[in-house]
């Protein structure tokens, strides 16, 4: 799966640190739904600690689509609210 983290570029990620992600991030989104701030910004963290520790950093030379995009690093819980809120809630599909 190639992520896009908004402000830095884009990360393979595949193998079982999908499986994890797909569970940070159910958990991201709770707290999102929950306007739980605390919960956001320790999930949000563990979500592109995840990808920044077990993705390969895409060269910024090759153009590929990405299949999620995520919001910068400095993003709040409100600005978190308009931008999940039609974010699929299951990231790996069948």
């Amino acid at each position: 799966m190639i992520i896009r983290v908004l402000t830095e570029g884009q990360y393979r990620v595949e193998g079982e640190a999908l499986n994890e992600l797909d569970r940070l991030d159910n958990h991201l989104l709770d707290a999102i739904s929950n306007n739980d701030e605390e919960g956001f910004n320790r999930y949000f963290r563990e979500v592109l600690a995840l990808i920044r520790g077990h993705g390969k950093k895409v060269p910024d030379t090759e153009l590929i689509e990405s299949d999620l995009i995520l919001p910068a690093p400095d993003t709040t819980l409100a600005e978190a609210r308009e931008l999940f809120a039609s974010y699929p809630r299951d990231l790996l599909q069948d």
